[in-house]
């Protein structure tokens, strides 16, 4: 059986699962689809150089930013992580709070490979947002217009299938294919705001600014990747054009991460059965590994 800490955004799952890894002589697989980034340190808020020291991490830093990084390419490497991790004889803990990320972990999630290749001839990204809009609308106002390859994916995805993603996802098999034990670390609304906005102030205090601005002066064209259209990241276009000061920023990013977490919490209610743990009135080491005695 392999153990899944997610939970909202800032409580303290990273945390969580070095202990955990600690007690239980386990490596951690990191399912976040910005950690991937080498570049990308501060806004991610993957763990320290120091925190990977003390227990082994895999898919954190291996990719540029300039790369594209899909769910079924988690999907398919960290089931490889699984088998490698297992096959040296230690525990597994998958961390991470993108319930799609866990979902398509352990359940049946197929990903076809779709010919992407018919819509590289548009020039505009204008033109292609507007195809996927007149097909997917549902799906297009979840894509950045400039998001190129997500466009495209999305486009490739239509054809392939004749079905929304949407449609897509009622159709799949809701098949836990995987052992595992998914736990949800979350805490009153006030509570993990207040973490939230203080997590947002810290980023900034250990160089978030810095860190973009640096990447901003090797290349112009950042916010066009992918990568640099998570919450942390994206907030700076806005930013670098001058059209908001760097207060506007602070609240944007602080606005826009609980905005998610919101978002997290109806998810995990509705698609993921999860035992959820109580970041203020319980320690969720202590209740994991408690629970796990009856898996033994």
């Amino acid at each position: 059986m392999i153990y899944v800490i997610s939970g909202l955004t800032a409580s303290g799952k990273s945390n969580a699962a070095i202990k955990l890894a600690q007690e239980i002589d386990a490596e951690i697989i990191s399912a976040d689809s910005v950690a991937v980034y080498k570049q990308l340190n501060i806004g991610s808020a993957k763990p320290t150089e120091y925190e990977q020291s003390l227990v082994r991490h895999h898919l954190i830093n291996i990719l540029d930013y300039k790369d594209s990084y899909s769910v079924a390419d988690f999907q398919e490497q960290a089931r490889d992580k699984i088998v490698e991790i297992t096959n040296r004889g230690k525990q597994v803990i998958v961390v991470g709070g993108t319930g799609l990320y866990i979902k398509a972990l352990l359940y049946d999630y197929r990903f076809e490979k779709e010919n992407n290749q018919n819509y590289e001839r548009f020039e505009s990204n204008e033109v292609l947002y507007k195809e996927l809009m007149s097909k997917d609308p549902i799906e297009a106002k979840k894509i950045h217009p400039n998001n190129r390859k997500r466009v495209i994916r999305a486009l490739a995805s239509y054809d392939y299938h004749g079905l929304t993603r949407s449609e897509l996802t009622k159709n799949r098999q809701d098949k836990q294919i995987i052992n595992a034990k998914v736990y949800f670390l979350y805490a009153d609304r006030e509570y993990i705001y207040e973490r939230i906005n203080q997590r947002v102030l810290e980023m900034f205090e250990s160089g978030l600014e810095e860190e973009v601005i640096e990447l901003y002066k090797q290349d112009r064209e950042l916010f066009n990747y992918n990568s640099l259209q998570s919450i942390g990241y994206r907030e700076f276009e806005r930013y670098f054009n001058e059209e908001i000061d760097k207060s506007e920023l602070i609240s944007d990013i602080q606005r826009n991460t609980r905005r998610f977490a919101k978002r997290q919490m109806t998810w995990f209610k509705h698609q993921q059965p999860s035992t959820w743990i109580d970041i203020e009135n319980e320690n969720p080491v202590e209740v994991i590994l408690k629970d796990s005695v009856q898996f033994e």
